[in-house]
């Protein structure tokens, strides 16, 4: 695969795969996270990350490796925003044709990155990294957090339908085209944008691929717990469930050729 450089021009080609990380106080792991995604067999790549205010080093380290890796660029905001608004601001911003969606606190591995890659290229719209088909793991958590996750995953699929579709409709780890994505409204607010790209493919080329969700080894999750993340997850899903209803009135956009 090859970027879409001008030829004769000196420019580097531009990237094929975006990858959006959004982040708050993860500074211990972003060497690692960047040295993954560096030996992960990537076509050409560009890092978007948005620092979400945070006061731990983590801005100065992603500014500073901007600086030296034209690949890296960083957005930055100095209040807090929840994750989904983080993603779309860097998804708007993308210039790949695809778009890879992942946590900076190494949970989920950036070597399925290039897996997801190759279904997209293959035909797929959307590529899931999914905890529950054969192969995949959650791993252990918490009781709480083990009841919230499976509590949110069963109301999504009440809730919406596209989500019946999929085994983990609530996964963080996700890549799709480029050409799928439809702008949300700068006041939603949320934490799973995969609910809204399920409702985006219409339901054509959605795929899953197992992967095992890592332990948290340092920091703590960006989240809102209890009643407060309950009350932000439902307001999503309707939200979704009404942009679901607005693309229902549009006529549907064939796939995109794999190359554009």
């Amino acid at each position: 695969m090859t970027g879409t450089g001008v030829p004769g021009s000196s420019e580097p080609p531009g990237p094929v795969l975006s990858i959006v990380l959004a982040i708050l106080n993860e500074r211990p792991s972003l060497p690692e996270l960047f040295a993954r995604i560096e030996r992960a067999g990537l076509p050409p790549w560009e890092a978007i990350v948005v620092d979400d205010g945070s006061t731990d080093g983590s801005r100065e380290y992603v500014l500073d490796r901007a600086r030296s890796d034209r690949r890296v660029r960083v957005i930055l905001h100095d209040g807090r925003q929840t994750t989904l608004r983080a993603q779309c601001l860097a998804i708007e911003s993308a210039r790949g044709r695809l778009v890879a969606v992942m946590d900076s606190d190494l949970q989920h591995p950036p070597e399925l990155l290039a897996t997801m890659v190759r279904e997209l290229d293959a035909g797929a719209r959307l590529v899931i990294a999914s905890r529950y088909v054969p192969g995949g793991t959650p791993g252990h958590r918490p009781a709480l957090r083990r009841v919230i996750s499976r509590g949110a995953e069963v109301t999504s699929r009440i809730l919406l339908a596209p989500a019946r579709t999929v085994r983990d409709p609530v996964s963080g780890f996700f890549a799709f085209r480029r050409s799928i994505f439809v702008p949300l409204d700068r006041g939603e607010r949320g934490y799973k944008l995969l609910l809204f790209l399920l409702v985006m493919a219409r339901g054509t080329e959605v795929r899953e691929v197992p992967f095992r969700f890592e332990p948290r080894t340092v920091g703590r999750s960006k989240v809102t717990s209890g009643l407060a993340f309950v009350r932000v997850f439902v307001t999503e899903l309707l939200l979704a469930r009404r942009l679901a209803s607005q693309l229902a009135r549009r006529p549907a956009r064939p796939p995109a050729p794999l190359g554009a």
